[in-house]
């Protein structure tokens, strides 16, 4: 049996690169660095990932986002903040967490090859949260919408992990209320529609917008 082929050794890999990640970034974790720590080889890392960026990109799923679409995947019908909340626990499960995803963020600013591999993954993910959601908004509240909704949730969730990881916020149960919040008000706001203000300003400007989306400039 070749042993580079076996789920444990995938999950040294993993474990290996992403304790590595964390402390000393992408840009300061080498091929040769997970070897060492992990003991095992560059043919079992090139099976299992094929390359650097794949590597990095598989720590960040396991991450969120993995776990972020198993819970889509079994909760059907969560709310926006629900999915939120969800977001948030995830990022803060552990300590580390909001350290790792700073890390691979910023590795992915000076490494293009990287850049291209998370934002691919990124639009992935993207499209899978706002397909739920829109179902959500289309029987709740059909007048949001779903892509603001997404860009709502992928700010806060972002600002926690970097408020997490430079510990600049000392009370996370504090920050994740006002999140939810916000999120909460934002749907309302849309679900109630324009003001007659609002109305009356469009009709006069000749505009032709939607006038119960969320703004989304």
């Amino acid at each position: 049996m070749d042993e580079t082929r076996t789920p444990s050794v995938r999950a040294a890999i993993l474990e290996a690169a992403t304790d590595l990640i964390r402390i000393h970034g992408v840009a300061g974790t080498s091929i040769s660095d997970v070897i060492a720590r992990s003991g095992t080889s560059a043919g079992a890392i090139y099976h299992h990932f094929g390359s650097k960026e794949r590597l990095v990109l598989e720590v960040g799923r396991n991450a969120v986002a993995r776990p972020m679409m198993m819970v889509m995947q079994t909760s059907v019908g969560l709310s926006p903040t629900h999915l939120l909340d969800a977001a948030l626990a995830q990022v803060g499960r552990d300590e580390h967490t909001p350290e790792l995803l700073l890390q691979i963020w910023a590795g992915a600013r000076s490494d293009i090859p990287l850049s291209r591999v998370l934002r691919t993954e990124a639009s992935g993910v993207r499209a899978g949260i706002r397909a739920y959601l829109a179902a959500w908004c289309a029987e709740n509240a059909p007048t949001a919408d779903p892509d603001s909704i997404v860009d709502l949730i992928t700010g806060l969730v972002m600002g926690y992990a970097v408020q997490r990881a430079l510990a600049l916020n000392s009370d996370p149960d504090a920050y994740r209320a006002l999140a939810s919040g916000l999120l909460d008000a934002v749907i309302e706001a849309a679900h109630r529609g324009p003001t007659p203000a609002a109305v009356a300003e469009q009709s006069d400007s000749g505009g032709l917008r939607a006038p119960v989306q969320v703004a989304r400039q």
